[in-house]
């Protein structure tokens, strides 16, 4: 009985759920991906070889998980929960590229 209990429990624990939504995470994926793109046009420093801006990345990056409430550590717990199911960051990515359509198609009107 208490083999089929800890077998029956076992089972349960080991199902994972994502832990942020897939809209929510597409949100802070396009964030994310913005806030490099914008990092790495930045001037860069004097006789610095990085394209990008270590340090404004770092701000940026943390900026847009304190804007949703995410911790460094729970970010990088949906991104590898997320590598684990293809499937679902695919369709992450399709509304992530959703919104730049959209983006793109707000900014070509100004």
């Amino acid at each position: 009985m208490a083999l089929c209990l800890l077998l029956l429990l076992g089972t349960f624990s080991c199902k994972e759920t994502p832990p942020l939504s897939l809209k929510v995470m597409s949100k802070v994926l396009l964030k994310m991906h913005l806030a490099e793109s914008y990092a790495q046009a930045l001037p860069k420093k004097e006789n610095s070889t990085v394209h990008k801006d270590p340090d404004s990345l770092l701000k940026y990056h943390s900026m847009v998980l304190d804007e949703f409430h995410i911790s460094k550590a729970s970010f990088q717990k949906n991104i590898n929960y997320y590598k684990k199911h293809p499937d679902l960051l695919d369709s992450i990515y399709q509304l992530v590229l959703s919104d730049v359509a959209i983006l793109q198609a707000k900014n070509s009107k100004k």
